[in-house]
């Protein structure tokens, strides 16, 4: 009967736990949603592990995500952070490529990657993704109190600037690799 009533009347702590668990559902799903407008074949993804897997298995591999705040409130405001900034910057950035076609897309990324060179795209990935590691470093400092809600959401802007400069620089060098065999 006792389990019964705090399922139904849940405490604040419970009520916040179900928000992040509804959050990290949605940021996900919208990471997930925004990869798929821009690349339905994954021919642009950035991210070596969703190519690797492909849809389905990365769907699952997601799924036990969805429990990370039973488990820890601070790394799932994080992860919420990091994943609605990948979605936005997906479907900003993805405007181009949904209207030209992962092909054509892709084909000019090859050209203007041998117009600017690998040292000058990784330069200019590794600077852009330094920025956005700064700026949350600085919103880090500006929270007065360590490990709070507000710093783990800004240790998020940290963790997408780290994820692009992995990613987008993985994918530059692959990127890169291809051009050499076609060109």
């Amino acid at each position: 009967m006792e389990l019964a009533r705090e399922l139904i009347v849940m405490d604040p702590w419970n009520r916040f736990t179900a928000g992040l668990i509804a959050a990290m559902a949605f940021a996900r799903g919208m990471d997930f949603l925004s990869t798929w407008i821009v690349t339905p074949r994954l021919a642009l993804e950035a991210n070596p592990l969703m190519r690797r897997l492909r849809w389905g298995r990365m769907a699952l591999v997601n799924v036990p995500l969805l429990a990370l705040p039973l488990f820890h409130h601070g790394l799932s405001i994080t992860l919420v952070v990091t994943s609605l900034l990948v979605a936005g910057t997906n479907l900003s950035g993805g405007a181009l490529a949904r209207g030209m076609g992962e092909r054509r897309q892709l084909e000019s990324q090859l050209a203007a990657l041998r117009r600017i060179g690998l040292p000058g795209a990784l330069m200019m990935n590794s600077a852009g993704s330094l920025v956005v590691c700064l700026g949350g470093a600085f919103m880090v400092a500006l929270v007065p109190v360590a490990e709070s809600p507000p710093w783990w959401a800004a240790l998020g802007v940290v963790l997408f600037g780290v994820a692009e400069f992995v990613h987008l620089n993985v994918a530059i060098v692959r990127l890169h690799r291809v051009g050499r065999r076609v060109g």
